[in-house]
Protein backbone atom coordinates (compact mmCIF):
# COMPACT_ATOMS: atom_id res chain seq x y z
CA UNK A 1 0.00 0.00 0.00
CA UNK A 2 1.07 3.45 -0.71
CA UNK A 3 2.17 5.78 1.78
CA UNK A 4 0.27 9.13 1.64
CA UNK A 5 2.30 11.97 1.28
CA UNK A 6 1.57 14.64 4.32
CA UNK A 7 0.40 17.60 3.67
CA UNK A 8 0.84 20.98 5.26
CA UNK A 9 -1.60 22.75 7.27
CA UNK A 10 -1.63 25.24 4.38
CA UNK A 11 0.87 26.52 2.07
CA UNK A 12 0.31 29.57 1.35
CA UNK A 13 -1.00 32.82 2.92
CA UNK A 14 -3.83 32.38 0.57
CA UNK A 15 -4.63 28.88 2.20
CA UNK A 16 -4.93 31.07 5.36
CA UNK A 17 -6.97 33.61 4.12
CA UNK A 18 -9.59 31.30 2.62
CA UNK A 19 -9.68 29.63 6.22
CA UNK A 20 -11.14 32.98 7.62
CA UNK A 21 -13.44 33.65 4.42
CA UNK A 22 -14.90 30.24 4.54
CA UNK A 23 -15.71 30.94 8.47
CA UNK A 24 -17.34 34.33 8.86
CA UNK A 25 -18.75 34.17 4.45
CA UNK A 26 -22.78 33.38 4.71
CA UNK A 27 -24.44 32.42 0.97
CA UNK A 28 -26.55 35.53 1.83
CA UNK A 29 -23.59 38.19 1.83
CA UNK A 30 -21.91 40.15 -0.08
CA UNK A 31 -17.97 40.10 -0.36
CA UNK A 32 -15.78 42.91 -1.68
CA UNK A 33 -12.41 41.68 -3.83
CA UNK A 34 -10.19 45.03 -3.29
CA UNK A 35 -7.87 44.37 -5.77
CA UNK A 36 -8.86 42.37 -8.31
CA UNK A 37 -5.66 41.23 -9.72
CA UNK A 38 -6.02 37.74 -12.41
CA UNK A 39 -9.43 37.10 -10.80
CA UNK A 40 -8.75 33.96 -8.64
CA UNK A 41 -10.01 35.20 -5.69
CA UNK A 42 -12.95 37.05 -7.08
CA UNK A 43 -13.88 33.40 -8.24
CA UNK A 44 -13.36 32.18 -4.77
CA UNK A 45 -16.04 34.46 -3.45
CA UNK A 46 -18.42 34.50 -6.03
CA UNK A 47 -18.57 30.31 -5.17
CA UNK A 48 -19.20 31.28 -1.47
CA UNK A 49 -21.55 34.07 -1.64
CA UNK A 50 -24.65 35.71 -3.04
CA UNK A 51 -22.73 38.37 -4.70
CA UNK A 52 -19.18 40.18 -5.09
CA UNK A 53 -17.88 43.30 -5.65
CA UNK A 54 -14.47 43.79 -7.72
CA UNK A 55 -12.15 46.70 -8.04
CA UNK A 56 -9.29 47.85 -10.20
CA UNK A 57 -7.42 50.27 -11.33
CA UNK A 58 -6.27 48.56 -14.33
CA UNK A 59 -8.34 47.62 -17.48
CA UNK A 60 -5.62 44.44 -17.87
CA UNK A 61 -7.03 42.92 -14.21
CA UNK A 62 -10.45 43.41 -14.98
CA UNK A 63 -10.30 41.75 -18.28
CA UNK A 64 -8.25 38.68 -16.82
CA UNK A 65 -11.16 38.63 -13.90
CA UNK A 66 -13.69 38.76 -16.39
CA UNK A 67 -12.39 36.24 -18.69
CA UNK A 68 -11.90 33.49 -15.95
CA UNK A 69 -15.65 34.18 -14.48
CA UNK A 70 -16.75 33.63 -17.64
CA UNK A 71 -14.95 30.28 -18.38
CA UNK A 72 -15.36 28.83 -14.87
CA UNK A 73 -19.62 29.54 -15.91
CA UNK A 74 -19.92 32.36 -12.77
CA UNK A 75 -23.48 33.66 -14.30
CA UNK A 76 -23.69 37.29 -14.97
CA UNK A 77 -24.86 39.84 -12.37
CA UNK A 78 -23.40 37.89 -9.43
CA UNK A 79 -19.91 39.97 -10.02
CA UNK A 80 -20.27 43.56 -10.33
CA UNK A 81 -16.64 44.71 -11.87
CA UNK A 82 -15.26 48.23 -11.69
CA UNK A 83 -12.56 49.94 -13.38
CA UNK A 84 -11.44 52.32 -10.35
CA UNK A 85 -9.45 52.44 -7.24
CA UNK A 86 -9.95 51.24 -4.13
CA UNK A 87 -9.67 53.97 -1.92
CA UNK A 88 -13.83 54.37 -2.13
CA UNK A 89 -16.51 51.42 -2.41
CA UNK A 90 -19.33 51.71 -4.57
CA UNK A 91 -22.87 49.88 -4.02
CA UNK A 92 -22.93 50.74 -0.44
CA UNK A 93 -26.29 49.18 0.08
CA UNK A 94 -25.04 46.12 -0.25
CA UNK A 95 -25.03 43.51 3.30
CA UNK A 96 -20.98 43.26 3.29
CA UNK A 97 -19.39 40.90 5.03
CA UNK A 98 -16.17 40.56 3.93
CA UNK A 99 -13.31 42.61 2.21
CA UNK A 100 -9.98 41.67 0.91
CA UNK A 101 -6.86 42.78 -0.58
CA UNK A 102 -4.49 41.17 -2.20
CA UNK A 103 -1.71 44.11 -2.28
CA UNK A 104 0.95 44.94 -4.44
CA UNK A 105 1.40 44.84 -8.38
CA UNK A 106 -0.47 42.39 -10.72
CA UNK A 107 1.34 39.07 -11.09
CA UNK A 108 2.64 39.21 -14.37
CA UNK A 109 2.02 43.00 -15.02
CA UNK A 110 3.90 46.03 -14.74
CA UNK A 111 5.37 45.87 -11.27
CA UNK A 112 5.59 49.66 -11.48
CA UNK A 113 1.78 49.75 -10.99
CA UNK A 114 1.53 48.77 -7.23
CA UNK A 115 -1.08 49.81 -4.48
CA UNK A 116 0.46 52.78 -2.24
CA UNK A 117 0.13 53.23 1.10
CA UNK A 118 -1.74 56.49 1.22
CA UNK A 119 -4.71 55.14 -0.52
CA UNK A 120 -4.67 51.28 1.29
CA UNK A 121 -4.71 53.27 4.35
CA UNK A 122 -8.01 54.91 3.26
CA UNK A 123 -9.70 52.27 1.74
CA UNK A 124 -9.10 50.38 5.30
CA UNK A 125 -11.03 53.63 7.18
CA UNK A 126 -13.81 53.05 4.20
CA UNK A 127 -14.16 49.50 4.77
CA UNK A 128 -14.08 49.34 8.49
CA UNK A 129 -16.94 51.85 8.30
CA UNK A 130 -18.77 49.51 5.58
CA UNK A 131 -18.01 45.60 7.16
CA UNK A 132 -21.08 44.20 9.04
CA UNK A 133 -20.40 43.03 12.59
CA UNK A 134 -18.47 40.34 12.50
CA UNK A 135 -17.33 40.84 9.27
CA UNK A 136 -13.73 40.79 8.64
CA UNK A 137 -11.19 42.87 6.71
CA UNK A 138 -8.40 40.51 4.87
CA UNK A 139 -5.16 42.09 4.00
CA UNK A 140 -2.64 40.03 1.73
CA UNK A 141 0.38 42.05 2.45
CA UNK A 142 3.92 41.87 0.38
CA UNK A 143 6.53 42.87 1.71
CA UNK A 144 9.06 41.82 -0.71
CA UNK A 145 9.27 45.10 -2.20
CA UNK A 146 10.12 48.68 -1.15
CA UNK A 147 6.14 49.95 -1.18
CA UNK A 148 5.07 46.84 0.15
CA UNK A 149 7.42 46.59 3.10
CA UNK A 150 6.06 50.35 3.65
CA UNK A 151 2.63 49.21 3.74
CA UNK A 152 2.61 46.32 5.29
CA UNK A 153 4.59 48.83 8.27
CA UNK A 154 1.71 51.28 8.34
CA UNK A 155 -1.22 49.12 7.76
CA UNK A 156 0.26 47.40 11.19
CA UNK A 157 0.54 50.40 12.73
CA UNK A 158 -2.86 51.89 11.85
CA UNK A 159 -4.35 47.93 13.06
CA UNK A 160 -2.59 48.71 16.51
CA UNK A 161 -4.57 51.58 17.00
CA UNK A 162 -7.72 50.14 16.81
CA UNK A 163 -10.01 49.46 20.30
CA UNK A 164 -10.29 45.84 21.38
CA UNK A 165 -13.72 46.52 22.32
CA UNK A 166 -14.74 47.49 18.81
CA UNK A 167 -11.80 45.02 16.65
CA UNK A 168 -10.27 42.08 16.76
CA UNK A 169 -6.69 42.33 15.13
CA UNK A 170 -4.15 39.40 14.15
CA UNK A 171 -1.39 39.05 11.88
CA UNK A 172 0.25 36.49 10.30
CA UNK A 173 3.58 36.24 8.85
CA UNK A 174 6.20 33.31 7.74
CA UNK A 175 9.14 33.65 9.94
CA UNK A 176 11.28 30.97 8.02
CA UNK A 177 10.62 32.48 4.52
CA UNK A 178 12.13 35.52 3.51
CA UNK A 179 10.35 38.43 2.01
CA UNK A 180 7.03 35.89 1.86
CA UNK A 181 3.29 37.78 1.85
CA UNK A 182 1.92 38.16 5.72
CA UNK A 183 -2.24 38.31 6.45
CA UNK A 184 -3.43 40.63 8.09
CA UNK A 185 -7.20 39.89 9.66
CA UNK A 186 -9.27 42.85 11.15
CA UNK A 187 -12.64 41.63 12.57
CA UNK A 188 -15.54 44.03 13.59
CA UNK A 189 -16.81 42.70 16.90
Amino acid sequence: MKEKRKRSIFNSHLDLARLYWDKVLQKRDWAIDATCGNGHDTLFLASKCEGVIGLDIQERALQKTRELLETSGVEKGKVLLYHQSHESFPDRDKPIRLIIYNLGYLPGGDKEITTRVHSTLKSLENALELILPQGIVSITCYPGHPEGALEESALLRFSESLSPQQWSVSFHSWKNRCQAPSLLIIQKN
